[in-house]
């Protein structure tokens, strides 16, 4: 008798370590968006524990602030200009203004102009705490930020793409670099100087996809397995270039272009992710990653909770807030609505 009760109670302390992983699990997932901002780059980044990154603003000051509206954003607690170009840079302002960032980074390298002086400006106005992109390591809350080194001496051509920051997310055994516009010449410095902290799951491809960027030795060392691509559709530069596009194919990383797929949102748990695309991806589905390295394909465009009877674009700020265990994806619009659903009024699936 003893015997059984003891293997009864095993299973019971078993069955609630994985109810308790479970719940855990539906509270532990890192969003990273690469938003859709036409020939520019945005991205921002939400942690569990809702510490708030945000890594460049694009080039459409009323895009992006809707952007942020959108998913409720209330604070930034770390804002990044990758460099001062515009297509990077645009909003930072009316951005500072508004959430007041407890640290702002950039590589300290002036430019001359407007949209670059109203940004110092209004570091100063709202007395931001600045910082430069030198080499640091910054944990925030369950995130590890690494601030990759800048050259020394600082590479004079193409000086603001070549020295943007360069940031290395870390969460659990998750991994993302930003490259900002680097070239082949600031490349190589990493390269040099940097090579451990290269190797990442995903990788935002410097300079819009551009031939200018992306050397093959790099992109091995790299070694992600999923490329993201932020450029505008039919954008005057060709970016993506064809180049650096039959690179990836060859070393077989998948891509993900917001040109193709509009903004692209990455969820994980610190092991596993999932790919999401605002609009159905044209090169490839979304994939999940498993702890074996072996995936799965799927493709979403809508969410719901198993306990609402609203469904909407995975993108939604709704989404976000909807238990792991609780959430139900849908391939088309049709298929949400014929599960008794309607649409939310706030993303209009």
């Amino acid at each position: 008798m003893n015997n059984i009760k003891k293997y009864f109670l095993s299973i019971f302390i078993i069955l609630f370590l994985l109810s308790f992983t479970a719940s855990l699990f539906a509270q532990d997932t890192l969003s990273i968006y690469f938003f859709d901002v036409g020939q520019g780059d945005s991205s921002i980044i939400i942690a569990p524990d809702n510490k708030v990154v945000m890594i460049d603003s694009g080039p459409d000051e009323s895009l992006i602030l809707k952007y942020l509206q959108n998913l409720e954003i209330s604070q930034i607690d770390l804002l990044i200009a990758t460099h001062a170009h515009a297509d990077h840079i645009t909003g930072m302002n009316k951005i500072i203004a508004k959430y007041k960032p407890k640290a702002f980074i950039d590589p300290g390298i002036p430019h001359t102009t407007a949209t670059y002086q109203r940004m110092i400006t209004a570091i100063d106005k709202y007395n931001i705490n600045y910082y430069e992109g030198i080499s640091r390591k910054i944990n925030l809350g369950s995130l590890s930020l690494t601030i990759l080194p800048p050259a020394t001496p600082l590479i004079k051509g193409s000086e603001l793409n070549n020295n943007s920051v360069v940031v290395r997310l870390d969460y659990k055994d998750f991994s993302c670099l930003f490259t900002g516009d680097i070239e082949k010449e600031r490349e190589g410095q990493l390269l040099a100087e940097s090579r451990g902290n290269l190797n990442v799951d995903i990788l935002k491809i410097a300079h819009h996809g551009s031939s200018s960027s992306s050397s093959p030795l790099f992109i091995k060392s790299v070694g992600p397995k999923i490329a993201v691509i932020c450029c505008g559709q039919g954008n005057k530069y060709g970016h993506p270039h064809q180049e650096t596009i039959s690179l990836l194919q060859s070393l077989g990383i998948e891509i993900y272009r917001t040109d193709l797929s509009g903004t692209i949102l990455i969820k994980t748990d610190g092991i596993d992710y999932q790919i999401f695309t605002e609009k159905e991806s044209i090169r490839a589905p979304p994939v999940v990653k498993t702890e074996t390295k072996t995936t799965e394909t799927q493709e979403y465009k809508y969410a719901a909770s198993k306990k609402s009877e609203v469904f909407h674009y995975i993108y939604c700020s709704y989404v976000k807030k909807i238990k792991q265990e609780e959430l139900i994806l849908f391939k088309t619009r049709e298929e949400a609505i014929a599960s008794g659903r309607r649409p939310c009024k706030k993303c209009k699936p």
